[in-house]
């Protein structure tokens, strides 16, 4: 028996119906949420896999390029940059003939024009004249930059301890000055005492600034 508020069987049934398909759906959509939220696939951020039998390229960043787009390829020469220290010596690059090029590796080289045995004049206090060699320097700017030559150096050494050859102040002696503009040369010309008798092995050192690396030639002369 029902009273006037009672709802009648067919809507308690519908209404039970309704409930329960609306029930589901926010289970559903629950569900849905769930597997939809805040996480990442480690598998999309990993790299992609490697071919085999391909190698990945090697770079290395360039200061100055985080990205290293302009990174150097293992067979690209090294520039030979200037010591940073001023404590610490320049190092030598290694010794090429005495008739052959040197390059820092930046775009500088050098080249012995000539060594030559002279009678060394003595113009100076200190200077001794007899037994000398002249060396005449041929450098080069190949890079964008001008390269200043006043602090040019320039020394020899000889005999199988490389003794230190005194620098005459020859009449002949022209040494590097100015400013050696891009694309450009110039030579410079020095005088050293060494005797006649100790000339199988002598080096000269080339530094085209403070600090850079010395260019360095060996040989015989005769």
């Amino acid at each position: 028996m029902t009273g006037p508020d009672t709802p009648p069987a067919g809507a308690s049934r519908r209404w039970f119906v309704g409930a329960s398909v609306v029930l589901v759906l926010a289970l559903l959509l629950g569900a849905g949420a769930l597997l939809a939220g805040p996480w990442t696939d480690e598998r999309a951020d990993a790299a992609p896999a490697e071919t085999p039998g391909t190698a990945r390229p090697s770079t290395s960043a360039v200061p100055g390029d985080p990205t290293g787009s302009a990174a150097a390829t293992s067979d690209a020469v090294t520039p030979a940059e200037p010591t940073s220290d001023a404590n610490e010596l320049p190092r030598s690059l290694p010794a090429v003939a005495l008739d052959d090029e040197a390059a820092v590796g930046n775009g500088v080289s050098a080249t012995l024009v000539s060594v030559r045995a002279v009678d060394g004049s003595a113009t100076g206090p200190g200077n001794i004249a007899g037994p000398a060699l002249r060396v005449t320097v041929h450098l080069t700017n190949r890079t964008a930059a001008p390269v200043g030559l006043d602090l040019v150096s320039v020394d020899l050494t000889y005999g199988d301890d490389r003794l230190p050859a005194s620098p005459l102040d020859d009449p002949s002696r022209v040494p590097f000055s100015g400013t050696l503009r891009p694309g450009g040369a110039a030579e410079g010309t020095y005088v050293f005492t060494v005797p006649a008798d100790d000339r199988g092995v002598v080096t000269v050192s080339v530094g085209y600034q403070p600090g850079a690396p010395f260019m360095v030639f060996t040989g015989s002369v005769a």
